[in-house]
């Protein structure tokens, strides 16, 4: 399964069991995980796409740190590999 989302601050692919993070303002180019299932890869995608909605009333210049903060703290308890471009 591929799916891609871009918001104003951030895009996320999913494909199979990677998915690939783009923020907008970092010195990185990408964050990848890869999941040892398709199921933690599609969970965390959409996990991604919910921080986006609970956050969306923060004000603009924090959304993407916060963001990037959850996104950290839906990744606890699963295994995956992370490389960072």
């Amino acid at each position: 399964m591929k799916e891609r989302k871009i918001s104003t601050y951030f895009s996320i692919y999913l494909n199979e069991k990677e998915v690939v993070l783009h923020y907008a303002n970092t010195i990185e180019l990408a964050q990848e995980f890869q999941f040892k299932m398709e199921e933690d890869a599609l969970q965390f995608f959409q996990a991604c796409l919910d921080i986006e909605k609970s956050i969306e009333n923060l004000a603009t210049q924090k959304q993407e740190s916060t963001h990037n903060q959850w996104v950290k703290q839906a990744l606890k308890g699963v295994d995956y590999e992370y490389a960072e471009y």
